[in-house]
Parts: structure tokens; C-alpha cells; sequence
């Protein structure tokens, strides 16, 4: 099978396309799985053009070379005796590796209430070295023809949503397992810094889940300001190279500007949804006083000022990938089964997001085309196998 790795093996480009057996499955609850789709996520992309800071604290959590691509979707291709999953079952992967799948007993404390994410074994390189695939090598990935996979990491598709859109569930349920941790109160005005792939996909999340919210959205390139408009946001603001925008936001929240660009009151709900250190920025100078902010932009070394995280009284929190949520009278909710379920709804179409569809190929090509946005309008870029583009 092909795979593309991180190797550094092109001075110019540090990921090759190679040949590799499609791995054996390591157990009789694991799945061989032909991908379908495998997204370009931003966090990618900091490897070939790093833009929110290095996180040098994770080293112990990754494969090298490690085989990418972590937004998976696919078909069952054959599992182990009795597994749960018929063959030609179409599936969405949550590509987190914790206790359960890695066969560790007793279920480390996260893992025991189902939140594999912050799983304490991420990095113990049982099974496999790499805390999820994507990061790992020897199971293949969402960049490859194959992967393979525990029936702990699998999540049937609905009928509603379309094959295209399956790859979607993985930023989607990132957004709403954040969402989860400290949710809005429906009616909050909520503020998504960014309109990346994660930044619309929280607007169809706030929309769908919390319909009450007025959602403004701050939106950096003319596509991004569209996609923001037709996803529901009620309002769209561009950045200002100089700052002079807050003002607009303060009008929007029913406030005014203090000083050098401080909110006096602001939004009571705050999404930070692209990690570099002036979305932080902005984030900390827009929560009203008491307000939560979520950071889901994956933000590494940097430098902002926290002053008013103290002087507001914020609440933050952080957020990473997957996890089992409590969501109202239906007690604890996978996110990616309620990514799957809002994709069903249409909240989030696929032939709106997803711009950019390249065979695994022509990997260079689809990278360059996600790096340079602004340029090419990409909101979604996604690899395909050569014989569905």
C-alpha cells in the first residue's frame, strides 16, 4: 500500500509517498479499513509552515517517521472473528489510541469515562509508538490507501450523510467535544476567532446545538467571510491590520472599547480557532467579564498578555480531539456520533467546505494548496484515493 510519511527524506519537502505491506491486524478486534478520505488539518500543515509555536512537550507522543493524516473516513475492508462491524460498512475513525485500544488494563482514569484523549498512556508505545494515527507508524493513516484500526475507534455513518462529507466528522466532533466541556447558554453571544476549517465547523456546531446563540464570526479572507454567511453566522467581521475592528465587535456586543483595545464588557462565549498569538490575543480583549473562552486552535509556545484573563475573571478551557460528552437528556454523546449527526442535518454541507480534492499523489500539490488559502480559497483540502477524484 502507499502511505505518505514524515521523513525528511526531500530537503524541500520532508514527506515521501512510499511503498509499504498493508500491516497485519493486531488483534481479532481490529479492522482493516480502505480510506476514502483523509483530511488536511491545520495541525499538518505546522510541519511544513509552522505558524502558532513549536510544542516541544509532545516529542514523547510521536512516531518517526510518522505516517500522517489523523481525518479518516472509510470502508471496512475485513476484521477479526466476530467483530461488531459488518465488511463494506462505511465508518468514521476517532484516531485516538488510548487504554481500550491498546488492550492496557486496568482503563487509566480518563479512559474509564470515556475520554480517550487525555488518556494517561498516550505515550506509552504499546501497540504502536504514537499517541493517535496520524502520529504513528506500522497501522497506515488517513494519508494512505490503508489503515487499521481498534472497533473502540470506529463510528458507523448514518445513511443521510454523503460519502464526501464522511472526513468531516473528525474537525467537527473536535469542535463540539470542546464545545461540550463548558457549553454556551443558549441565547449567549458567542465570538468564533477564525474561519478556518475549525472556526465554520464550530458555527455549524453553536447552530446546531445551541440554536438560541447569536454567533459573530472574525474572518480573515474574503471566502472564509462567505462560507461564515452561509453556514448561519449572524454576524462576519474582517480583522483590521491595526486593531481598529474591536471596535465593531464592541458594537456588536453591546459595549466599548477601553484603552488600547480592550472590550469594557464583551461576549460571554469565546472561541479561539486558530492558535497563533494574535487570535489569542483577541480571544482575552473580547470576553465579556465572567466569560469562558475555548481554545481549540492548538496553540504551542507563543507569547500573549493574560491580562485580562484575571482582570475579566475568565474561565478558559482546552480542548483536544474526541471524547464522550454529556449533551442534554441523552446523557453521555460521542462527539464524533453527534459530528455525524449535525453532517446528516446538512449544518455543515461538504460541497461547501470542502474546496480542494487531490489524489494521495499529488500530496505536494494539495498541501501548497491548503498553505496558501488566501490565494486559492481553500476552507477544506482532502486526499482521495485515484479513483474517486
Amino acid at each position: 500500500m502507499r502511505v505518505a510519511q514524515l521523513d525528511f527524506a526531500d530537503p524541500e519537502f520532508p514527506v515521501s509517498i512510499v511503498e509499504k505491506p498493508s500491516p497485519d491486524l493486531p488483534g481479532p478486534q481490529w479492522a482493516r479499513i480502505r480510506v476514502t478520505g483523509g483530511g488536511i488539518c491545520g495541525s499538518d500543515l505546522h510541519l511544513f509552515k509552522p505558524t502558532t509555536g513549536q510544542t516541544p512537550m509532545l516529542m514523547s507522543y510521536v512516531a518517526m517517521p510518522m505516517e500522517l493524516g489523523h481525518e479518516i473516513s472509510g470502508i471496512v475492508l475485513e476484521a477479526g472473528p466476530g467483530f461488531p462491524i459488518d465488511s463494506g460498512e462505511r465508518v468514521a475513525v476517532d484516531p485516538v489510541m488510548g487504554c481500550v485500544a491498546r488492550g492496557i488494563e486496568p482503563l487509566c482514569p480518563q479512559c474509564a469515562i470515556g475520554a480517550a484523549a487525555s488518556c494517561h498512556n498516550l505515550a506509552s508505545r504499546e501497540v504502536t509508538p504514537g499517541f493517535m494515527i496520524g502520529y504513528t507508524n506500522g497501522l497506515g493513516s488517513g494519508w494512505a490507501d490503508e489503515v487499521v484500526v481498534h472497533e473502540s475507534m470506529l463510528h458507523l455513518v448514518p445513511d443521510a450523510v454523503a460519502d464526501e462529507a464522511v472526513v468531516l466528522h473528525e474537525p467537527l466532533s473536535v469542535v463540539i467535544h470542546g464545545v461540550l466541556r463548558r457549553p454556551p447558554r443558549d441565547g449567549d453571544r458567542v465570538l468564533i476567532v477564525g474561519a478556518g476549517i475549525i472556526g465554520l465547523c464550530a458555527v455549524a456546531a453553536i447552530k446546531s446545538l445551541f440554536p438560541a446563540c447569536h454567533v459573530t464570526v472574525v474572518a480573515k479572507h474574503d471566502h472564509q467571510q462567505d462560507a461564515a454567511r452561509s453556514l448561519g453566522a449572524d454576524e462576519v467581521v474582517a480583522p483590521a491590520s491595526d486593531g481598529s475592528h474591536i471596535s465593531e465587535l464592541a458594537k456588536i456586543a453591546e459595549t466599548h472599547v477601553v484603552g488600547t483595545g480592550m472590550l469594557a464588557g464583551g461576549f460571554q462565549y469565546v472561541i479561539e480557532a486558530v492558535g497563533a498569538p494574535g487570535a489569542i490575543s483577541e480571544c482575552l480583549r473580547s470576553v465579556g467579564g465572567g466569560g469562558t473562552i475555548i481554545f481549540l486552535g492548538a496553540a504551542g509556545v507563543t507569547e500573549v498578555d493574560l491580562t485580562p484573563l484575571w482582570f475579566k475573571e475568565v474561565t478558559v478551557a482546552g480542548s483536544f480531539c474526541h471524547a464522550s460528552d454529556p449533551h442534554g437528556a441523552e446523557g453521555l454523546v460521542h462527539s464524533v456520533d453527534l459530528a455525524l449527526d449535525v453532517l446528516a442535518s446538512g449544518a455543515l454541507p461538504h460541497d461547501l467546505v470542502i474546496t480542494h480534492e487531490f489524489p494521495l499523489g499529488q500530496l505536494r500539490e494539495a498541501v501548497e494548496t491548503a498553505l496558501g488559502r488566501g490565494e486559492t480559497g481553500a476552507l477544506k483540502v482532502v486526499l482521495r484515493p485515484q479513483d474517486m477524484v
